[in-house]
């Protein structure tokens, strides 16, 4: 039994190059074993249920809306990393190694963008509902009319790609 279960430890555990090619390109090595299946797992979830590894759809998706997932998404992956036990990162590498990519995604693939868009276009988006002639619009017909919306909806897209890399990266585990 001892060695069919060391057979079976050593058969699950593999390393694997992940590599994000996005505007942020990230290389790490993840070892694949339970504590990062789990940490993987949650955060694929996490990724492919909200408007983030989910391409962006120009007629059908409200870039506020999108940015409220953003910022939850941001939260919860935050709230994962911090509860990674501490026995998983002590003397752990691939955990670490898990972690330090996905805070390089949140820090590096979201927030710049969050950094450079979101404040400004949230508040254009809320003084132009505001507007008597903006009220028969539809939110969709509003956004686009932002000033920056071709290169604001092109760094949203790149970040979905970058996001969907990552989430499936994540899934090979």
């Amino acid at each position: 039994i001892l060695r069919k279960k060391r057979f079976m430890s050593w058969f699950n555990r593999y390393d694997m190059e992940v590599e994000i090619s996005g505007a942020p390109k990230v290389k790490v090595k993840v070892e694949r074993n339970n504590e990062n299946l789990f940490i993987a797992n949650r955060i694929y979830i996490e990724l492919t249920t909200r408007k983030a590894a989910v391409p962006f759809d120009e007629d059908n998706d409200v870039i506020a809306e999108v940015y409220d997932s953003w910022y939850k998404l941001f939260g919860i992956i935050r709230e994962e990393i911090k509860s990674v036990p501490g026995r998983y990162l002590k003397d752990h590498d691939p955990t670490s190694a898990l972690i330090g990519l996905t805070t390089k995604i949140l820090n590096e693939g979201l927030r710049p963008h969050l950094t450079q868009y979101q404040a400004r276009f949230r508040k254009w988006y809320e003084d132009e509902k505001a507007r008597p002639e903006n009220r028969q619009l539809s939110p969709h017909e509003i956004q686009r009319k932002y000033p920056d919306y071709k290169k604001l909806v092109d760094s949203i897209k790149q970040v979905n790609k970058t996001l969907t890399e990552f989430a499936n990266e994540l899934n090979k585990l």
